[in-house]
């Protein structure tokens, strides 16, 4: 049977003989993770549908889990993967999730604005880190206002700012650990398993 109107939400990344996770977990957060699973090994692979922003049918997993799937494959092997993985990243507007801007070659970087994107030149990451530094700590958590968009501040690619952050959450969110803390380690970065999305530390897995 073909689902030509797509009534059905897509699986971009090829047959799984399982759901990840189990049955305890809701069934769109187990759909949303088969779409962020990409193979391991290889070199060729690209994200060319949804681009990542249908990745979440149902909004299960949420903007800092998927910002930590995205972490994840910017150290894919595959440029094609790293580079749409970082677009993703320094798209989320004046929230300093672009420390991936400088792990990506010359070459890389002119495509970036690949399929019409509006993404993204050495001037604009410079204007908008140059901005970033202008806002006080106050202005920052006060525009955050809730704990979720505040996971982001304490990943945010200024070190002053961040240090601030972190002090400001093990502060108010003292036994909240999924956060990107301590300062002076590199964000949080997971990747998608059978067992579900898991902690990246170091390189891709081999």
């Amino acid at each position: 049977m073909r689902d030509w109107l797509r009534s059905i939400f897509p699986v971009t990344s090829g047959p799984h003989p399982l759901l990840p996770l189990d049955d305890s977990h809701p069934l769109w957060e187990r759909i949303a993770l088969m779409n962020w699973w990409v193979q391991p090994n290889d070199e060729r692979a690209k994200i060319t549908y949804p681009h990542f922003r249908t990745n979440d049918p149902g909004l299960a997993l949420g903007q800092w889990r998927v910002v930590k799937l995205e972490r994840g494959l910017v150290r894919h092997p595959s440029s094609n993967i790293r580079v749409a993985a970082c677009r993703e990243l320094l798209m989320i507007g004046g929230w300093g999730q672009d420390e991936c801007w400088e792990t990506l070659s010359e070459a890389e970087r002119a495509h970036l604005s690949d399929s019409g994107y509006l993404c993204c030149s050495a001037t604009e990451i410079a204007d908008s880190r140059q901005k970033r530094a202008l806002w006080a700590p106050d202005r920052w958590w006060a525009t955050a206002r809730d704990r979720e968009p505040r996971r982001l501040l304490i990943t945010i690619n200024n070190a002053t700012l961040r240090k601030e952050f972190c002090r400001r959450w093990e502060h108010e969110y003292p036994g909240d650990l999924d956060n990107g803390c301590p300062a002076d380690q590199p964000p949080p970065a997971t990747i998608v398993t059978a067992q579900g999305d898991v902690p990246l530390i170091g390189s891709w897995p081999r």
